[in-house]
């Protein structure tokens, strides 16, 4: 990690990220959003430890296959669902710590009020973005439990999966209106 003038040490929130030397938007700045902060990393984390189980599985399952022709029955399986709930663990914290992918080549140039300003609209689109998919993958689960949906091998519900996602879904949109708030608190400045 680097520092720099504004920022001496601290956490990765607290290292400026994206346009230029500027400080991100911070959840804590908005009341309620330093609890909303520690939940997205809780989960973020969770999110990892998942991973890390994946890979375990994967080694023991490969180590099984090739010395004892006993493979894990169904780890492929278990490594789809695992690592599909993992990466919507994900979702939230990493846009509460400003982490997606931004193209900043058209903006670079501009004063950074500008650049907080195109951040709300960003943050706002993002948020309604979200609602709509949780809202959909909501109908898709319920299509899942409706229709008894499993695994073929191991017989896993696949609704369970959609309820991570549904969730994490609607927190990225909780998580995106915090930032829009973050926003307008920086722009009124």
């Amino acid at each position: 990690m680097t520092s720099g003038p504004e920022w001496e040490g601290g956490t990765p929130q607290d290292a400026p990220r994206g346009h230029g030397d500027e400080t991100p938007l911070a959840l804590g700045d908005v009341p309620g959003g330093a609890w909303l902060a520690r939940v997205t990393r809780a989960l973020a984390l969770i999110g990892g430890g998942l991973l890390l189980v994946s890979v375990v599985l994967s080694i023991v399952s490969i180590s099984g296959r090739y010395t004892l022709s006993r493979p894990v029955p169904g780890d492929y399986e278990l490594v789809e669902l695992i690592c599909a709930v993992a990466v919507f663990l994900f979702f939230p914290y990493a846009h509460s710590i400003g982490g997606n992918l931004k193209a900043e080549f058209f903006t670079s140039g501009l004063p950074g009020r500008w650049r907080t300003a195109l951040d709300v609209v960003h943050d706002t689109i993002f948020a309604l973005l979200a609602a709509l998919l949780a809202w959909q993958l909501g109908h898709g689960m319920v299509d899942k439990i409706n229709n008894g949906d499993s695994s073929i091998l191991l017989q896993i519900p696949l609704w369970w999966p959609f309820t991570v996602a549904v969730a994490c879904l609607w927190l990225l949109s909780v998580v995106s209106l915090w930032r829009v708030a973050a926003g307008i608190g920086v722009l009124r400045r």
